[in-house]
């Protein structure tokens, strides 16, 4: 056979298989630290919160009591101080034989009814009349805190006395010529005035430790609620359900229009703006008869029942509508609108229709051997067994030709099976379909499932390259050669058809390449993969005298390709 104008298009085992990467882990235990639940971020945020709030709190509490306690004990130390100076009975003493007598038992009253730790009444020389511990009057005052009193002024003082260190009030005593004769200390313990202080903070503490609590309770319940309006998602499950959602709904090829509650659009699809022509338009959140010029769509999208299959013309295509509500708690909460191009239905319908023209070839098979049958039936009925003899031996030396073929030279089962069913499908399509005399096969057929694969397709795809061709200038005819022999598989099948499309060229094998329509080319696509994992080469030889599909396999273990 002379071949021109011819290309061979080979396919490499170990190159990229379908424009995609094979990974592989090796080894090694992957541990996903584990993440802090939204619940727990909640608590956890408003807890830190409420503490922070109650630390701000509690110290500025804290400064302001501290502060505000010395002070006041200060001034009402020496508020004491100044009362006991005035007292007319102390002036009075100070002209006595013997002061103390007269101003100690007085001041010691005056000292329990404020609650000072001490007032003491001296001379100008400091010699003590008065003091809580008796031993200690007719003594010197301690502290070196006097100077400005002895100056006739008032003040107010930190010192270490004889009791410990005291905040002290003092206070000059004047007779009545205006002339200073005597002193006033009034002091409280700064040790008293901390657990007082203590005492009021524990307070403190106590009430923020009950708010604290009582927030902590409000966060969980309020976290607790969250999680349930959320169906109990955490944030990064909802961001890869949107994903996953936005996803499906572009990838759906049905158009479908979503409405909310209020009658507005919710969510669209491009394959919707494709139908309505509305490609270059924001649709989410606009009223449908703001932005689709059908009003009986607008009808059924806005405030129309629920729909099934409801055709419709929009523009020039024809298409089914149905409208379904979305619930929540068995409330609608809007619905969904979805639609599609009925020639896409159409199309559907063909194939469906190709698959039952398929059925009715299988019967008309069957019809055949039954007539074949009803004739023998006949011919035994009219006694003509000298005919039934004769079509019984053409019969079955038909049959017992073409199996004693495959006995000795295609033994493989599977292999053989498939053959045989390809022959038939070539008598009813009036195509001659021959195996090589020089085929042979060993009971196992080494890549069974690739040599399957890749045999079926490759006689399929002839048989329709030759049944589809309008031009009968030469018989058509598919021949299979299968050898096992030696250290490789070889499989060629061999047309007279017109050859692959020049347009295709070498992109004959990747996915969807195809001049058959939409849905079609990924036979050969899966072939060449499979060849691929197998480390063999699949390669086609076209011209417009027909096509050669060839195979090469080694016969060793499979090795996946890397």
């Amino acid at each position: 056979m002379n071949w021109n104008h011819s290309s061979i298009y080979v396919y490499d085992s170990c190159n990229i298989i379908n424009n995609s990467t094979i990974y592989q882990c090796k080894g090694g235990i992957h541990v996903r630290k584990a993440r802090l639940t939204l619940r727990a971020k909640l608590n956890l945020f408003v807890g830190l919160n409420a503490l922070l709030g109650f630390l701000l709190v509690a110290s500025g509490f804290s400064y302001i009591t501290i502060k505000d306690e010395f002070q006041d004990k200060g001034e009402q130390s020496l508020q004491i101080a100044e009362t006991v100076a005035d007292m007319p009975q102390i002036i009075q003493a100070f002209h006595a034989k013997n002061p103390p007598s007269i101003i100690e038992p007085l001041v010691e009253r005056i000292r329990r009814t404020v609650g000072a730790e001490f007032i003491v009444v001296g001379n100008m020389q400091l010699v003590r009349y008065s003091h809580p511990d008796p031993s200690q009057i007719g003594k010197k005052m301690v502290g070196g805190d006097d100077e400005i009193v002895l100056q006739g002024k008032t003040s107010i003082t930190k010192a270490v006395g004889t009791l410990g260190l005291s905040i002290r009030g003092k206070a000059p005593i004047f007779d009545a010529n205006h002339r200073q004769i005597g002193v006033v200390s009034v002091g409280f313990l700064v040790s008293d005035i901390w657990k007082q202080i203590g005492m009021s903070l524990m307070e403190v503490i106590g009430l923020s430790t009950g708010a604290f609590l009582m927030t902590l309770l409000g966060a969980h319940l309020l976290s607790g609620h969250v999680k349930r309006q959320i169906f109990g998602m955490e944030p990064s499950e909802i961001a890869q359900l949107v994903q996953e959602q936005s996803a499906i709904l572009q990838s759906i090829q049905e158009g479908i229009l979503a409405v909310d509650s209020t009658g507005h659009i919710s969510a669209c699809n491009q394959q919707a703006k494709r139908i309505l022509d509305l490609e270059a338009h924001d649709l989410l959140g606009k009223e449908p008869e703001d932005v689709v010029p059908y009003p009986r769509l607008c009808t059924v999208i806005s405030d129309g029942p629920d729909y099934v299959d409801l055709p419709m013309i929009i523009g020039n295509t024809m298409i089914m509508v149905n409208r379904v509500p979305v619930l929540l708690n068995n409330e609608a909460m809007g619905a969904v609108i979805t639609f599609r191009d009925k020639m896409q239905l159409d199309q559907m319908e063909r194939r469906l229709e190709d698959i039952e023209r398929y059925a009715d070839a299988l019967r008309s098979q069957r019809h055949e051997f039954m007539n074949r049958l009803h004739t023998i039936s006949g011919l035994i009925q009219l006694e003509e067994y000298d005919l039934v003899r004769e079509l019984i031996d053409d019969i079955n030396g038909e049959q017992h030709q073409l199996l004693s073929f495959f006995a000795h030279r295609i033994r493989d089962p599977a292999v053989l099976a498939i053959i045989v069913g390809k022959i038939h499908r070539a008598r009813e399509l009036g195509i001659q379909l021959t195996i090589d005399s020089a085929s042979k096969l060993s009971e196992h057929c080494p890549h069974r499932d690739v040599v399957v694969t890749v045999l079926g397709n490759a006689i399929e795809n002839a048989l329709e390259a030759l049944a589809g061709e309008r031009t009968k200038s030469r018989e058509p005819m598919v021949t299979v050669y299968l050898n096992d022999e030696g250290e490789s598989f070889t499989l060629t099948v061999k047309d007279t058809g017109p050859g692959i499309h020049p347009q295709l060229g070498s992109r004959i094998f990747e996915d969807g390449v195809t001049t058959k329509g939409p849905g079609r080319g990924f036979g050969l696509s899966l072939c060449s993969q499979m060849v691929a994992n197998a480390n063999g080469k699949l390669s086609i030889l076209s011209s417009s005298q027909g096509a050669i599909l060839e195979m090469v396999l080694p016969k060793g273990e499979i090795v996946e390709c890397r």
